[in-house]
């Protein structure tokens, strides 16, 4: 008992940001999805980033989007997030992994409004997508695995960009759904903040 509680420990130190975020959404989606279909379907939708949302609470839904998935049979993309959080927090710190987490996520949602409101504008786009719901960790997470491509070296540094950024964009044009674009602009982010942290990196030495 005591080894396992070691190798807990070992593996919560440096990563309880990651598990603290994990747990919350664990929480949260799972008392969520114990609601009547209706009432969860009703929260869903409230803590949505859609544009409607967007127009009448913005900070609260670009809040509440972060904590929620859209299912329970989406909490497997905890698993990912908590070794993603968890390498970039023992690497460059709790604030800086929120600060690039945030930024995923707040200027990818920000980014899929603009384009969504300016295709139904020029009725390119049918307007009940104003109401379609948009929660998750993905844009965070998309925007953190972009940095944690600046602690590979060389070749792999080049693959890992590479591939990452052509699986996102190739995704995104198969399923020609917004989210999948938001993971692309996400990734793009955390691709961006890394070079502004390699930048800051050669210029400290």
């Amino acid at each position: 008992m005591t080894e396992v509680l070691d190798r807990v420990r070992r593996f919560a130190a440096g990563r309880d940001l990651a598990l603290a975020y994990a747990a919350v959404v664990l929480v949260v989606t799972v008392v969520i999805a114990l609601q009547p279909p209706h009432v969860t379907e009703e929260l869903v939708l409230d803590s949505s980033t859609n544009l409607a949302n967007l127009r009448s609470t913005p900070l609260l839904v670009l809040a509440a989007s972060a904590f929620v998935t859209p299912s329970l049979a989406g909490l497997w993309i905890l698993v990912p997030l908590v070794w993603a959080y968890g390498a970039a927090q023992r690497w460059v710190g709790r604030g800086a992994t929120v600060v690039v987490a945030a930024f995923g996520h707040v200027f990818a949602t920000v980014g899929v409004a603009t384009l969504l409101a300016a295709g139904i504008a020029q009725h390119q786009l049918s307007r009940h997508l104003e109401h379609e719901p948009d929660v998750g960790v993905s844009y965070g997470l998309a925007a953190v695995l972009g940095l944690l491509t600046l602690r590979l070296r060389g070749r792999r540094r080049r693959l890992a960009v590479v591939g990452g950024t052509v699986a996102a964009a190739a995704y995104a044009l198969v399923s020609q759904t917004f989210t999948d674009l938001g993971h692309l602009l996400a990734w793009g982010i955390g691709l961006g903040t890394a070079q502004v942290a390699a930048a800051v990196r050669r210029a400290a030495d």
